[in-house]
């Protein structure tokens, strides 16, 4: 195939790929930027023929494969060498010259000069070169669809056979008529029975228009249209001033061009013009950038779930928060529409610190239905700063609203609620920050009865792993950057979770094995990973389920039967630690005190005490702060029993391993704690 392209030719690119891929387009192949003009004729499938044009329709020279660019669509190939034809073993030209031989170039006293022209072009010729001269013939006849061709051909790679036939025929086998349309398409035929990805030069040197033949422009036409690889190049020296418009529309079509010589004395020149752009050409081999290649692997060999009794001690978080400038309960809280459906609710159904969050509302509605003496106490703030500086409507108004969900939801009458409003909270989080200042947009509830903001209890069964998360390293290597990834988790086939994202791979990802995902994989017997990408070259890949992680899943009556027991995990978070505090406040002592009864009662139990933070400040600050809080803890631990000590684990994280998302304020507040945790065998 070839293709004409005028320089400067304009290249595209796409932020990424998309992961289905459109069928193959046509290549674009760029040069330097001196070119006017560059065509290609296909060899092969990763190899080119290319020709360099500059202004003066001269051949640009020494050329090398920085100079070269070849897409396809929003692929790139990586230009393996560049070689100039001269010097090739490999590809050889084929080349059809038709050379007008009528009585006139005799006439026109043409002949000597003309063959002093040729051999310009024979000096171009290579061994491995052959040429297919066709000269016009009143005797025989060449057979070509059916029709009688007045022409002769001479097949050959040797330049002394050509030279001979071509002066014979100009000297002693001149026509008196004009057979140009009759030679060019029994040139054409010999340029169609050629191999499809071969190169192929039609050159055409003509003294005069056609009159003779038995075939008119649009048969030559025609046939040239059927041929893939063709260039056509001529040579006008007919008598008129202007371009035989025939010649220059047919070379122009098929990516060559027309050279005019109005006198004898040119035509030299115009041989050497045509025989330099004929053979100063460029064989460019490239390739397309390969896909990218490799596999997905887990950190871990195995994967181990176990079910534990889990006794669930929660704090309750005493604050409701609010968007910015608004006083409507948010969504991410847990609310019934009306009283009727508020009956089947109990605390003790609530798994996880943040559940049980989401539903502090119903929480300390179905406390004071409970309780009918107790009260409560609702104090609205709000940030003090923006839309909110000084608005202490605001605050009020928030306070209201927790007010009437209660009241109106949960039947507690308003005379056991008193509201008061502030800006700023009495303990607020740092103001400086959005952050903090989303923090200090809140309704504080208190209560003088311990019952209504007691712990919130629960006791189920849960999966735990050995591990917090799951790790999956990409092992793949890409000629190019990566565009878009998906990566799959998949269970029997299944997808159980789905990641994706932009732009490079990371170093590893990590997968939360939060309780629902657990629960799926503890079903299967392995998980494997899967990861589907497209580079910027919109290669696509896919490792297929190249990563295999067997599971180990510990049923709690396997445990029973096998060692006479089950284990047992209690959990214990002191949240009410101030911003920047590690003071263990009056509420945190009661649950302290809780803890240490529970130490007393299993003494076989293993204790760990870590230490948290919220992700507002600098890095190495928070960790040491969550160590003090660990190590506050310790020491009432430690103080209440003599064998504490020895079953004790401290540590302080920072906020590193966060147990809530710290984009919430709810989440960077129940982050600011320390956990305790009592995990001990239960015996039948």
């Amino acid at each position: 195939m070839k293709k004409a392209i005028l320089l400067p030719i304009m290249l595209w690119l796409t932020a990424s790929a998309p992961l289905a891929l459109a069928a193959p387009e046509e290549l674009h192949v760029g040069g330097p930027p001196n070119a006017a003009r560059l065509t290609y004729q296909t060899l092969e499938e990763g190899r080119l023929l290319v020709s360099v044009i500059d202004a003066q329709e001269k051949p640009l020279l020494g050329l090398n494969h920085e100079h070269f660019s070849i897409r396809r669509g929003l692929k790139t190939a990586k230009i393996l060498s560049v070689e100039p034809l001269e010097t090739s073993k490999e590809v050889a030209l084929n080349i059809v010259l038709v050379v007008d031989n009528s009585a006139s170039m005799q006439h026109r006293k043409a002949i000597a000069p003309l063959s002093t022209a040729l051999e310009a072009f024979y000096r171009t010729l290579r061994p491995i070169d052959t040429v297919s001269a066709i000269v016009f013939d009143e005797r025989d006849t060449i057979a070509v669809d059916g029709r009688s061709l007045r022409a002769k051909v001479l097949q050959t790679n040797d330049v002394g056979r050509l030279r001979g036939f071509l002066k014979e025929n100009l000297e002693r086998g001149l026509t008196e008529g004009t057979y140009l349309h009759d030679a060019i398409t029994v040139g054409l035929d010999l340029a169609r029975n050629m191999p499809a990805n071969s190169n192929k030069f039609l050159v055409v040197f003509s003294d005069g228009e056609d009159i003779n033949s038995s075939v008119n422009q649009n048969d030559v036409k025609k046939i040239a249209e059927e041929i893939t690889g063709l260039s056509v190049f001529a040579v006008d020296y007919m008598p008129q001033a202007d371009m035989n418009p025939f010649l220059k529309d047919f070379s122009t079509s098929h990516g060559g061009r027309t050279w005019k010589a109005a006198a004898a004395t040119e035509l030299l020149p115009v041989f050497e013009a045509f025989s330099s752009i004929l053979l100063h050409r460029y064989v460019v081999a490239y390739r397309f950038l390969a896909p990218p290649s490799g596999a997905l692997a887990f950190a871990s060999r195995q994967l181990t779930i176990e079910e534990v009794t889990t006794i669930d001690s929660a704090p309750l978080l005493n604050h409701i928060y609010f968007a910015t400038g608004q006083s409507e309960l948010s969504d991410r809280y847990r609310l019934f529409e009306n009283q009727n459906l508020t009956g089947g609710f109990d605390e003790k159904n609530l798994k996880g610190a943040m559940e049980k969050y989401c539903h502090v509302l119903n929480v300390i509605g179905r406390r004071l239905q409970v309780h009918s003496a107790a009260t409560i106490r609702l104090v609205g703030c709000n940030s003090d700063t923006g839309v909110e500086k000084g608005r202490s409507d605001l605050s009020r108004s928030r306070a209201e609203a927790v007010r009437a969900y209660l009241r109106y939801v949960w039947g507690i009458d308003p005379q056991r609620m008193t509201i008061e409003h502030r800006d700023l909270p009495a303990a607020p989080s740092a103001n400086r920050t959005p952050e903090g200042q989303a923090e200090n947009q809140r309704v504080e509830i208190y209560s003088e009865d311990a019952a209504i903001m007691d712990t919130v209890n629960s006791a189920y069964v849960q999966k735990v792993c050995d591990t917090g998360q799951l790790r999956i390293v990409p092992e793949i290597q890409s000629e190019t950057e990566i565009a878009d990834w998906q990566l799959k988790l998949l269970c029997g086939g299944r997808e159980v979770k789905v990641m994706q994202g932009r732009g490079a791979l990371p170093a590893e990802w990590t997968i939360p094995l939060e309780n629902a995902l657990l629960e799926e994989i503890a079903s299967c017997g392995s998980v494997c990973a899967r990861m589907l990408a497209a580079d910027n070259e919109a290669n696509a890949f896919d490792t297929g389920e190249s990563a295999a992680l067997p599971v180990n899943f510990i049923q709690r009556t396997e445990q029973t039967a096998q060692i006479q027991g089950y284990k047992v995990k209690e959990q214990y978070a002191l949240i009410l630690f101030d911003y920047d505090s590690a003071a263990i406040q009056s509420r945190n002592q009661v649950i302290a005190q809780r803890i240490i009864a529970r130490m007393n009662e299993v003494p076989d139990a293993m204790v760990a005490i870590v230490g948290h933070t919220d992700s507002i400040g600098e890095e190495a600050y928070n960790v040491k702060l969550s160590e003090r809080r660990s190590q506050a803890v310790r020491q009432v631990m430690a103080g209440a029993t003599a064998s504490a000590a020895d079953r004790l684990y401290v540590s302080g994280v920072g906020p590193h391993a966060p147990l809530y998302d710290n984009s919430l304020p709810e989440g960077r507040s129940l982050n600011r704690t320390v956990t305790v945790t009592l995990e001990y065998l239960q015996k039948q």
